[in-house]
């Protein structure tokens, strides 16, 4: 279970990094995918995005075995942005990334959940953090910008949860000029977020 933990720590980094893009062609899938308002994300989650400019970009279910699911939605329209590697990828207003992990115990969720935390802690300037329910499931809210010039992102607003044996992170990004209401955007989701047993 070690290596499961250690492989979540893993993917949480790399999402960490998504939000600057410099590993945004590994993460996300070329080819577009249906956009559904409602979406199944692993055995207890259930999103009904009910936020038509929240446009779903990416799904994962492949990393199922090992109790981890990732999805992404975007606003606004793709710019070319050359990151940090020198590639070239698209760059949205906004964008939203849900990780979820399922695990043998409640405990290890939160073990997972706090180090989620303590990580977003780490790389982000945290201004806002307040628990609070949504959709009668409590949360952890921090909201944030990004330190240094390299990021293309400016600001972000981050909900972390626990339901039984699953830990979920919900992250909402924007470029500087955006603008759209982050919490009120993320308050929505996270209304529309059920935990089906």
């Amino acid at each position: 279970m070690k290596s499961k933990l250690k492989f979540a720590s893993c993917l949480f980094c790399l999402l960490m990094t998504v939000t600057g893009c410099s590993s945004l062609p590994s993460v996300i899938e070329k080819e577009p995918i249906e956009n559904t308002a409602f979406l199944k994300v692993g055995r207890y989650l259930d999103v009904n995005n009910t936020n038509e400019n929240l446009i779903l970009y990416d799904y994962k279910e492949a990393l199922a075995g090992d109790g981890l699911y990732y999805a992404s939605w975007r606003i606004g329209d793709a710019m070319p942005y050359k990151n940090s590697d020198g590639d070239i990828v698209d760059l949205y207003d906004a964008q939203l990334y849900l990780l979820l992990g399922e695990f043998t115990s409640n405990e290890k969720a939160q073990d997972n959940r706090n180090e989620w935390i303590e990580k977003a802690k780490n790389n982000y300037e945290i201004s806002v953090e307040e628990e609070t329910i949504y959709n009668e499931h409590p949360y952890l809210i921090i909201t944030y910008t990004f330190p240094g010039e390299n990021n293309p992102y400016s600001r972000g607003v981050s909900a972390f949860g626990i339901y039984e044996n699953s830990a979920v992170c919900i992250e909402l990004t924007c470029q500087e000029n955006f603008a759209g209401d982050l919490q009120a955007i993320l308050t929505e989701f996270l209304e529309n977020c059920t935990y089906n047993k």
